[in-house]
């Protein structure tokens, strides 16, 4: 076994180890400003999203979940068909594109789309649409608990720690104003009153999801750690956020705006019917966690917490328009 590949931030470090068999294993371990170690899920939830590690039927490049078993504190994901993760191969240069898919697409190919992308969202918006619709594993009422990553951001917004946490609660909250503020705490409190419960990714990034490098494998979703329960459009929320924010970062990106949209569109294609409101309140707090992610453990930067401050606004506003 060969590591190809080493990276992480402050809450999460990932080793990309090459097996001898063709596949990849991704070895997953705290990082030094995360509280506590990362966790498997419990047995029920494994049990019940072991059918969607198999490869699914139907159109869209296929995507399975890839779940992880516990091995010296750290997270084992075996059997991956790739290395890099399609953010990585979005965003860095010269990166190869996902395989191409054998079957005819569902999403037809343009000048833009022709490195199979779109086909890879679609096939990831379907894989969402199976595990939101697999039945909540049995458990008490109050074991059913947000994602990791809601509780984290829900944290932030009521009692900040001191430093650049605080410091950019106090930024963000003046650049929002206290409307879109306490739309976002009404939000975590409750992103979708009436909506049921599902069992979800709960955090389905493009970091987590890994093209195929082998011919005829099916895609990969990096599934276990975050998983919780929450409304659906969650999940959903998260995905339309990257892309919004590739979107509005385009230019750094080398992409025209339009690119990113038709992932959006394919992602959603592939997903179904689901609220467009609630799919934007998702987005926004995607969006804020993401802002809180980079100024509190890479670097503090006014320019960029003014930018996409200015993001949040728009999807808040939006929100509000497709109510």
């Amino acid at each position: 076994m060969t590591v190809v590949a080493k990276y992480g931030s402050g809450l999460v470090r990932t080793q990309v180890v090459a097996d001898e068999d063709g596949w990849f294993t991704w070895v997953r371990t705290a990082g030094p400003d995360r509280a506590g170690s990362l966790e498997v899920p419990p047995p029920a939830v494994r049990d019940a999203l072991r059918p969607l590690e198999t490869r699914p039927d139907g159109h869209g490049d296929a995507v399975r979940c890839v779940l992880p078993r516990l091995q010296d504190d750290a997270l084992h994901y075996p059997r991956l068909p790739g290395r890099s993760s399609l953010a990585r191969r979005l965003t860095l240069p010269n990166a190869p594109a996902p395989t191409a898919p054998s079957h005819t697409p569902a999403v037809p190919d343009t000048a833009d789309t022709a490195d199979g992308t779109e086909e890879l969202l679609y096939g990831l918006g379907h894989l969402l649409r199976r595990l939101h619709a697999t039945p909540l594993p049995a458990a008490p009422a109050d074991g059913r608990t947000p994602p990791p990553m809601v509780r984290r951001l829900r944290a932030w917004v009521a009692s900040p720690a001191d430093g650049p946490a605080e410091r950019l609660h106090r930024r963000v909250r003046s650049l929002l104003g206290t409307p879109r503020w306490h739309g976002i705490e009404a939000w975590l409190d409750d992103l979708a009153p009436g909506e049921p419960l599902a069992l979800v990714h709960g955090a389905p990034s493009l970091g987590r999801l890994v093209p195929a490098e082998r011919p005829g494998s099916a895609h990969a979703l990096v599934t276990g750690e975050d998983v919780g329960y929450a409304p659906a459009q969650w999940d959903v929320g998260w995905v339309v956020a990257e892309l919004r924010e590739m979107r509005f970062f385009s230019a750094r990106l080398g992409r025209p705006g339009a690119y990113w949209e038709g992932l959006a569109h394919s992602f959603l294609r592939g997903y179904g019917p689901t609220s467009g409101a609630l799919v934007g309140r998702a987005a926004a707090l995607r969006v804020l966690l993401h802002l809180l992610d980079f100024s509190v453990l890479v670097t503090w930067d006014d320019a960029e917490v003014r930018r996409v401050a200015a993001l949040i606004v728009q999807l808040v506003d939006e929100e509000g328009s497709a109510r």
